[in-house]
């Protein structure tokens, strides 16, 4: 239940700015960038992040919703720590830190994460939940080539 509320509370306090900051790069409308005049926070951004939250709770039980947040945010962790292998490889990369037991460490993590999304196809219990949820990524890819990726080419 701790490390429920622990995960809670990370999301509220961060859910919101990242869609502050897409707005605020363009990549959201820009009303969702709006700040408080009063207190300094990124409201519609919070209220948004606030009516996804009560539509997913009411959609869904407890164990689906835990069960869609673990299998939408391992494929960014992975890819978050797969992206040290770019890193490495460019020549101005001279980081503070160093991972260690590199490389084992990092392919290590994203092989156990690979593991854990095919588990979840493996699963019947969650196998609708887990293609629902890469289906949501999945069409990401596409609406990002086509706002941003474009944009960048040009």
């Amino acid at each position: 239940m701790i490390s429920t509320f622990g995960t809670l509370n990370g999301s509220i306090l961060t859910a919101p700015r990242i869609f502050f900051a897409m707005a605020q790069d363009g990549l959201l409308h820009r009303i969702i960038g709006s700040v408080h005049s009063r207190f300094h926070t990124p409201w519609v951004a919070i209220a948004m992040t606030g009516g996804l939250g009560i539509a997913f709770v009411m959609m869904r039980s407890f164990e689906q919703l835990t069960d869609a947040f673990v299998t939408a945010i391992l494929p960014f962790y992975a890819l978050a720590v797969a992206s040290i292998y770019g890193l490495r490889r460019r020549p101005d990369y001279d980081p503070p830190f160093r991972v260690p037991g590199y490389p084992v460490v990092p392919a290590l993590f994203v092989l156990a994460t690979v593991f854990l999304l095919v588990n979840g196809l493996a699963d019947p219990g969650s196998r609708v939940g887990t293609l629902v949820v890469f289906g949501v990524i999945g069409s990401g890819i596409p609406v990002y080539w086509f706002t941003v990726g474009r944009a960048r080419e040009r």
